[in-house]
């Protein structure tokens, strides 16, 4: 009985994962729940993956990426790029890719992606090319990067951690290098040789209000003298209620007002700059006998200057605004800024965009006063598309969270200490150097992926326990015998690729590891081989959107569609696959 019922779970999680019914954390936790329920682990067994060593050394390591990111030492690397390139576009696109794996060696693939994002729609403004064919490069060059050391992602992490609960030795910090080396040096070219052409310019690099056709949204009126208007605010005559516009700025004579609006009585003269439906904007002409600049165009200039800023920022996947409304938030209130329009996987929306739940990865077009657009870059709700004030200079203390992360990766390489109490240790001097605060390390923390982690470990437990994981590991020997285990090994990477591009990484490393280990087993060789098959295989996720976290973050940015990822991931996921079966026999012998 307890196979059927595992079976019904797994189906259950497997569904949800790749329909996305619920967020992945959440059904990780419904089926925890669910193995708890029909008693296919015990309590001790449910909470054990909370106290994981792999799981508190991610959130190690998420607090560590941060004071690195903090410390501008990335950032001020970024915009040397252009620097460092020249007149040459490929030139650039070539050291923003190296500079991208270098970083997602050592730093979470999602934050090297957040924090270069940004510089690589500078380099495709610079260069003249659509961000499209950088944007995608750099999220499969981030997810190579990640494979070259055991802390450049936490699935190398976890199934490290795995190997250990099955009585093998864990992963060396840098013993991931030699394949993840070769995977990000193939990556890197192909991206620069091949992506670069392959890629259709889906983003040009025009004007943000061209972008999403804001021309019939954005209008000018003039405040005549003798109009009722005058001695009023916006919320006294319900501009929004009534005429479901919004006022984005009053320009009195030299003077460009943009805050405190609610409460700014308008003034014979006062041009208002207002969103909205143009059968809206005739309205409320028409009441209160204004005059409609309508020969005035307005563009990003117009809009932008030293006091307000057009800018795109995008939801981050932790953001506290996700199912939630703009006016849920009170956003104009909260952050001081207007939100013009919404881009959703390409699709642009302006209208009733304060009634809209928003979603992960929707990108917002915002306009404010400058101070408070820069003001939105340091919440962690939200990931910064265009920068509309680039820090150049780096924080009081940049050397500590620079040298940290190195620190604690040399003392684990040495054999000084674990993984585990070397993060630790370099979290407590973070901590007290004042490098990082504690709100800030709490903040750092991606908590859905512990939460994914800690839930869904128990699952893999129970695929062992009930004698499931035995079963698929058997099958898969047995397909892979009368070649011998150089083919278990192509099939491992394929399964795990396979559902990696279904589920995510994490969970594809748990649900694979048992099987890898019981298939060597059943060969009786050893798993070392199969396991980092299935490491690597967990980190290769090119061929859709929703595979991995990077690539969901590039695609409304570069303005890419679903068989896009396909299209520029299938030639890679096929190199990828030749390499670790050519090479995991070479270097991790059976």
């Amino acid at each position: 009985m307890e196979i059927p019922l595992l079976l019904a779970i797994l189906a259950f999680a497997l569904v949800s994962f790749a329909r996305q019914w619920l967020p992945i954390e959440v059904t990780a936790l419904v089926a925890l729940g669910l193995l708890l329920l029909f008693d296919l682990v015990t309590p001790e067994e449910a909470i054990a993956g909370f106290a994981n060593p792999a799981v508190i050394t991610v959130m190690m390591m998420f607090i560590l990426s941060e004071a690195l990111v903090q410390s501008g030492v990335i950032d001020r690397l970024g915009h040397r790029i252009t620097r460092w390139a020249g007149d040459s576009g490929p030139r650039a696109m070539l050291v923003l890719l190296l500079l991208a794996g270098l970083v997602s060696a050592f730093v979470s693939n999602t934050a090297t992606v957040a924090v270069l994002m940004p510089v690589a729609l500078l380099v495709a403004k610079r260069y003249r090319l659509s961000p499209s064919k950088l944007l995608l490069p750099l999220s499969y060059v981030s997810i190579a990067g990640g494979t070259v050391t055991l802390i450049g992602t936490s699935t190398n992490l976890l199934t490290s951690s795995l190997a250990v609960a099955h009585g093998l030795p864990p992963f060396g910090v840098f013993e991931l290098a030699p394949l993840g080396l070769a995977f990000l040096a193939v990556g890197v070219a192909y991206s620069v040789l091949v992506l670069v052409r392959v890629l259709p310019a889906r983003v040009e690099t025009r004007s943000l209000t061209g972008k999403y056709q804001l021309a019939a949204y954005l209008t000018e009126v003039r405040v005549p003298p003798a109009s009722p208007l005058v001695g009023k605010t916006v919320v006294e005559v319900g501009l929004s209620e009534r005429f479901g516009l919004t006022m984005l700025e009053v320009l009195r004579g030299s003077e460009k007002i943009a805050h405190d609006l609610r409460n700014t009585r308008l003034a014979g003269g006062d041009v208002l700059l207002v969103r909205g439906a143009m059968e809206d904007v005739v309205a409320l002409k028409e009441h209160y006998g204004l005059l409609l600049l309508s020969d005035v165009k307005l563009d990003d200039a117009e809009l932008a200057d030293q006091t307000n800023v057009l800018a795109e920022v995008q939801v981050a996947p932790q953001s506290r605004l996700v199912d939630r409304s703009l006016a849920d938030v009170d956003f104009r209130k909260r952050y001081g800024s207007f939100v013009l329009a919404v881009n959703r996987l390409g699709e642009v929306i302006r209208d009733k965009v304060a009634l809209l739940p928003l979603q992960a990865f929707d990108i917002l077009l915002v306009f404010g006063p400058r101070v408070r657009v820069q003001g939105l870059e340091q919440q962690e709700d939200f990931v910064p598309l265009r920068e509309v004030g680039v820090k150049l200079r780096l924080s009081r203390r940049w050397w500590i969270g620079a040298a940290i992360i190195p620190l604690v990766a040399l003392a684990a390489a040495s054999g000084l200490m674990p993984i585990l109490k070397a993060a630790l240790l370099g979290v407590v001097a973070l901590l007290v150097l004042g490098a990082v605060t504690m709100p800030q390390a709490y903040k750092a923390i991606d908590w859905s992926v512990i939460f994914l982690l800690a839930a869904i470990l128990p699952l893999g437990l129970a695929l062992e326990k009930h004698g499931l994981a035995a079963i698929a590991g058997g099958a898969v020997a047995d397909l892979g015998r009368p070649l011998g285990p150089v083919a278990v090994v192509a099939l491992v990477v394929v399964a795990t690729t396979l559902v990696t591009e279904l589920i995510s990484n994490n969970s594809a490393a748990v649900l694979m590891v048992p099987v890898a280990v019981s298939a060597a087993a059943s060969l009786g060789i050893d798993p070392k081989p199969l396991l980092m098959a299935v490491t690597y295989a967990a980190s290769m996720s090119f061929l859709t959107p929703i595979g991995y976290q990077t690539n969901m973050m590039v695609y409304g940015p570069g303005g890419y569609r679903f068989a896009d990822y396909f299209r520029a991931g299938a030639p890679l996921t096929l190199v990828f696959w030749l390499l670790a079966v050519l090479l995991i026999p070479r270097l991790w012998p059976f």
